[in-house]
């Protein structure tokens, strides 16, 4: 292998350790943003449903980057860029049927990571085939870390927004009721 092809694969190798925790804290955010939608006070049959589809999404980008992770190149790259389109109209489908109880952090927070996702699928696509390697670790840590401060805060925003009050107010939950 040529030099210039060893550092072309060690790119593709290093843009595959971000994809992996982007698509897992995608899918996470959208998990609890679907669970918030599904478990709301006052929850409508359409965001119901599309709290239901938003958490398979969800659910389907964690086994995603696993399958991606375990294989040390991205699964059914066409289909996962395609995905990532329907999940970002799904978010935006909940933050119009929830009436103002999901999180606005949160969906933007879900969306770029998304969109992120999609936008180095396609550029891993374009890559030679024969320019695969093993997902490495250093950069698959950092771009987890990245993510995990990032996601963390969305997900604590995907509560707040699900225990709004009408008027505006949050639910206090006192961890020492009952005792």
């Amino acid at each position: 292998m040529s030099a210039l092809s060893h550092a072309a694969a060690a790119r593709g190798a290093a843009l595959r350790s971000w994809v992996v925790p982007l698509a897992w804290g995608a899918g996470l955010v959208s998990i609890g943003m679907g669970a918030a939608a599904v478990t709301a006070d006052g929850s409508t049959g359409p965001s119901t449903g599309l709290g239901v589809a938003l958490s398979a999404a969800g659910l389907a980008w964690l086994v995603w980057g696993a399958a991606a992770l375990a294989a040390g190149r991205l699964p059914i790259p066409r289909a996962a860029a395609a995905s990532t389109l329907v999940t970002v109209i799904g978010v935006a489908a909940l933050l119009v049927t929830t009436g103002g109880r999901a999180s606005v952090l949160a969906a933007a927070v879900a969306v770029v990571m998304l969109l992120v996702v999609a936008i180095m699928v396609i550029a891993d696509r374009r890559r030679q085939p024969g320019s695969a390697s093993a997902i490495r670790t250093v950069p698959l840590l950092l771009a987890a870390t990245v993510v995990a401060v990032v996601a963390t805060p969305a997900l604590g925003a995907v509560q707040d927004a699900a225990l709004l009050r009408s008027d505006g107010t949050v639910i206090v939950v006192d961890p020492h009721a009952g005792h």
